[in-house]
């Protein structure tokens, strides 16, 4: 109740970002537009299926850049999740509050789900209900449980914490029929997230140093449903061609196992950091340098303390050290995306766990605790412990609302809309991220209103552009430094895959053509040869133009032929 309570102010903020994307695939519309949407994305959760003709429709359609590697695939299989939501659909497909009613819905089962599996392992213990108080307040849930299109985290927690529960019960009961239920909830849990196979490491885990009853082997064959479950949903991946190849958002560590083992060398100290303390884990994408770099030398610093304060409890404890080795195996299915507290449920349970035991042996003065009163283990173990009971309960309640934040890329799809109207084309010389102009069609369908005829997209990100009028067709775009340099913008196409010198992209009224790049790959300029007049001197209507002025897309002038016009470079903007 006291979960749900915290995160209870997202039920008001309404829709943000692919809560718009969703409701369009779900909306069972048979328009064209919607077909090759859902072509191309295969799922809620995707945004490209690897197949190159859909690839460049969505460029045609305003649905990603120019730039789009022509094999990316980001196809994400959650069947499950997905099935809530079409629930929404049928159910209140309108009505966010009923859509936000059903995260939380599901955010209070997975607390519940917590309590039980801490009762159960630690017993009706104060230890147990400190650890499921530390969790259920725990400010990194907030923007996965306010965001109703991040559903399938809280779901996928939920079913993955009830297939370690009732392992647990079958082992204790030497119940086959629970250990087959546990294997089926795991499948479930898989089929709802990826992020759920980070209960195969509280398994092994568990085996390790909880069960001690059984020997190894049987230990190891008690493991063994969970070990069909994971290779089935791995042949249902491969079997519907899902994963992720192309992207620089992305690692799919079945395809990229080398970058994804470099990637997390370097993102999980950052993300365990996230679950202990502030900044979140994303201010490690969004801070500027040498923000980021500092951020990883505390965040290993912090990591080295906890380990050296928890070592002696580790040694002495099997639970400690199954709640340790548990925490760390969870962090490497967490680091194939770039740092983000949404995907730390599952971290957060073993961390927990261990925060709760640290406490207790410092309250108690425990024997295993060093001899000095002031020692590393009591200030750590008071900070954390203080932070997340004192602090977590103000952050929750914001995190949960923050996706809000995000509402000028909604006002940049309204301004995108009204420069549409008539049947104009639009074209974006200047935005922040892919959203100030993707959510545009899905929302002109949803609200009934006119899209443009054609949209197009220049530019994006924190680079300043010039836009040079060559002839009364033709546009050379400079960029300064290079366009995708800021990590989040590397979602179509990976660093590694540059976008060559004399690339050409052939699209409906206009030509594109990559006429420079830097020295490390990044596109410097473009040339926009357009099939009409841009001044309207044809018989079409001129093409109106947006650029992001530094609060919103604003309508802009083209100069003169042989003129140019300098844009800043735009900065993502949040507010309310």
């Amino acid at each position: 109740m006291l979960a749900a309570l915290l995160v209870s102010p997202s039920l008001f903020i309404g829709f943000h970002l692919d809560d718009y994307v969703h409701r369009y695939l779900l909306s069972g519309s048979q328009e064209p537009d919607a077909q090759a949407l859902r072509r191309s994305y295969e799922s809620p959760f995707g945004i490209a299926n690897g197949d190159r003709a859909d690839n460049h429709w969505q460029i045609e359609a305003g649905y990603a850049p120019y730039w789009i590697d022509p094999d990316l695939l980001v196809s994400l299989y959650r069947p499950l999740s997905e099935l809530s939501h079409e629930l929404d659909a049928a159910l209140f497909p309108r009505s966010a509050l009923l859509q936000h009613a059903h995260n939380i819905l599901w955010y209070a089962l997975l607390v519940a789900a917590v309590v039980a599996l801490y009762r159960s392992l630690l017993g009706r213990t104060t230890v147990a209900g400190l650890a499921a108080l530390l969790y259920a307040l725990d400010h990194t849930h907030g923007f996965a449980v306010g965001w109703i299109a991040n559903r399938n985290a809280p779901i996928a927690a939920c079913l993955g914490c009830l297939a370690l529960l009732a392992h647990h019960k079958a082992r204790v009961q030497r119940s086959l029929a629970l250990g087959l239920l546990a294997g089926g909830l795991l499948f479930g849990a898989l089929l709802s997230g990826e992020g759920a196979v980070a209960i195969a490491g509280f398994l092994l885990a568990y085996a390790l140093f909880v069960e001690r009853d059984a020997s190894f082997a049987l230990r190891i064959v008690s493991l063994v449903p969970h070990g069909i479950a994971l290779i089935a949903w791995r042949v249902l991946y491969a079997a519907f061609d899902r994963g992720a190849h192309g992207s620089g958002l992305y690692l799919d560590p079945a395809r990229e196992p080398l970058a994804f083992a470099l990637a997390a060398i370097e993102r999980m100290p950052v993300l365990l950091f996230g679950e202990l303390l502030l900044p979140p884990a994303e201010a490690y994408v969004f801070a500027p340098p040498p923000l980021p770099a500092v951020m990883w030398v505390v965040a290993v610093a912090l990591a080295i303390a906890l380990a050296v304060a928890a070592a002696p409890l580790v040694r002495r404890d099997r639970m400690a050290a199954f709640w340790a080795l548990s925490t760390v195996l969870a962090l490497v299915p967490a680091v194939s995306t770039h740092p983000n507290n949404r995907l730390l449920f599952f971290v957060g349970l073993g961390v927990m766990g261990l925060l709760s035991q640290l406490w207790h042996g410092v309250l108690e003065n425990a024997d295993w605790l060093p001899s000095h009163r002031l020692g590393l283990t009591r200030i750590l173990a008071a900070c954390l412990v203080g932070f997340h009971l004192v602090i977590s309960p103000f952050l929750l309640p914001l995190t949960a609302c923050s996706v809000a934040l995000t509402a000028p890329a909604r006002e940049a799809a309204d301004a995108i809309l009204e420069a549409g109207e008539g049947g104009a084309d639009v074209i974006v010389l200047s935005a922040p991220d892919y959203y100030y102009t993707k959510l545009a069609r899905p929302i002109a369908a949803l609200e009934g209103r006119a899209a443009p005829r054609r949209l197009r997209a220049l530019s994006f990100g924190e680079v300043p552009v010039t836009v040079v009028r060559e002839d009364s067709r033709t546009l050379l775009v400079r960029y300064a430094g290079g366009l995708l340099r800021e990590p989040l913008l590397t979602l179509y196409r990976a660093p590694g895959n540059p976008v060559p010198a004399g690339a050409r992209i052939a699209l409906d009224g206009v030509s594109l053509e990559v006429t420079e790049v830097t020295p490390d790959g990044h596109i410097a300029a473009l040339r926009c040869a357009f099939d009409q007049d841009l001044d309207g001197a044809d018989k079409a209507p001129a093409p109106r133009f947006l650029a992001w002025d530094g609060a919103r897309l604003s309508p802009v002038r083209l100069p003169r032929v042989g003129q140019s016009l300098d844009l800043p470079p735009a900065k993502v903007r949040f507010a309310l």
